[in-house]
C-alpha cells in the first residue's frame, strides 16, 4: 500500500537568501562594467582630440609656408560644438569663427568633429571640450577629459586643470 506521504512531492525553489546572493553579484557585475565603458568612452573621446589637433597642427604648418606666418583670427578648431563654443565660463567664451574656418578650408576642406559637448573643468561654471587656437601667441590648446592624461602629440605640454580635466598646449613653430 502506498501512504500519503510518499505521493508528497517536496516544492523546491530559491532562498530568499539565494536570491539576494544572486541580486548582489548581478549588481556588482553591472558596477564594473558601468565603471569600464566609463573609461572606454573617456579614452575614445580623447583619442578623438588629439587626432583633430594632430590634423590642425598640420594644416598650420602649410598654411605658414605658403603665406609666410600664421592665421590672424582665433577661434576654436572643428565642427559641432554646442552653441559654436568650445570654451565658456567664468573666464570668458571662444566659439568658432567663420573666418578662421575660411582660411583653413583650402587646406582642412572637411573639419574634423572633436567633441560633441562640452564638460566641466571643475572649477566654477568653466565649460571646456575640443581645442582653440590663439592667435596672438600662436598656440593651440584642447582638453582631454581626466587628470594627468598624455596629450600624445610632439611638444605639447599638459598641465591638470580643476579637478577633472588636462589642458594640453602646443606651440606652433
Amino acid at each position: 500500500m502506498i501512504t500519503s506521504s510518499s505521493h508528497r512531492s517536496r516544492a523546491r525553489g530559491f532562498t530568499i537568501v539565494e536570491l539576494l546572493v544572486v541580486i548582489v553579484v548581478i549588481a556588482i557585475l553591472a558596477a564594473i562594467t558601468i565603471v569600464a565603458y566609463g573609461g572606454i568612452t573617456q579614452r575614445a573621446n580623447n583619442a578623438r582630440v588629439i587626432s583633430g589637433v594632430e590634423s590642425y597642427v598640420k594644416v598650420f604648418g602649410l598654411y605658414k609656408a605658403d603665406n609666410s606666418g600664421y592665421p590672424t583670427q582665433t577661434g576654436c578648431l572643428g565642427a559641432n560644438y554646442p552653441g559654436g563654443y568650445c570654451w565658456q565660463g567664468d573666464s570668458g567664451a571662444y566659439q568658432t569663427n567663420p573666418a578662421l574656418d575660411a582660411v583653413l578650408a583650402q587646406y582642412l576642406p572637411q573639419k574634423p568633429v572633436l567633441v560633441t559637448s562640452l564638460f566641466s573643468i571643475g572649477i566654477g561654471n568653466n565649460m571646456r571640450g575640443g581645442a582653440l587656437y590663439h592667435s596672438s601667441d600662436g598656440k593651440l590648446v584642447f582638453y582631454l577629459q581626466g587628470v594627468n592624461q598624455n596629450c600624445s602629440i610632439a611638444g605639447a605640454t599638459a598641465v591638470t586643470e580643476g579637478s577633472s580635466v588636462t589642458q594640453c598646449t602646443v606651440q606652433l613653430q
